[in-house]
């Protein structure tokens, strides 16, 4: 009986060694396929804390060109071959004391207008913020015009209907005092 016991034993720490492996590896895949496996590695950029807000709010205005579809900032590849040196370029500028507006102009004129998060409010990209909103009240405002002559075809409709209506009240009359007078 003593035996089983430990044969038991055994197989319950086996058991049990084999679930924290299996929950290891769950967690592991989890961070790997949400894009967090950032949490295990080691950024390949440093920044000194003082200059860490400029930095962030700069990375975030730039996309990666690398295909991700992601900011610089927010890139998912580890060894990124676009992000990191745009990374290790943007911590330079910042720490010689250059502007964000010389900074972005640097890399505009660098990369185009495509490294660009958010498109400039200003000339033809002035046009690409303000057309859907005009968009979407020039077709309310369409709608709204379509809205009133509906309604206003069925008040004709129900006001015809009530002069009939009535006309068709007054002939009855007219018709019963006519056959009275004869």
């Amino acid at each position: 009986m003593r035996g089983k016991r430990q044969e038991t034993n055994k197989s319950m720490q086996y058991a049990v060694g084999s679930r924290q492996w299996a929950v290891v590896g769950v967690f592991l895949f989890f961070l790997l396929v949400t894009g967090h496996w950032s949490l295990v590695t080691v950024s390949a950029v440093t920044i000194d804390e003082k200059y860490k807000p400029v930095f962030d709010e700069l990375s975030d205005k730039f996309m990666c060109l690398c295909g991700c579809g992601s900011t610089v900032k927010t890139c998912p590849h580890e060894d990124c071959g676009f992000a990191i040196p745009l990374k290790k370029e943007l911590i330079e500028k910042i720490q010689k004391g250059e502007t964000r507006e010389q900074i972005i102009s640097y890399f505009v004129g660098k990369h185009g207008q495509q490294i660009l998060s958010a498109p400039p409010k200003k000339g033809f990209n002035l046009t690409a913020w303000i057309t859907p909103f005009a968009a979407i009240i020039i077709v309310g405002l369409l709608m709204k015009k379509i809205m009133d002559k509906w309604t206003a075809r069925q008040k004709i409709e129900n006001r015809s209907q009530k002069t009939e209506e009535v006309e068709d009240k007054y002939k009855r009359l007219l018709k019963k005092e006519l056959e009275d007078f004869e």
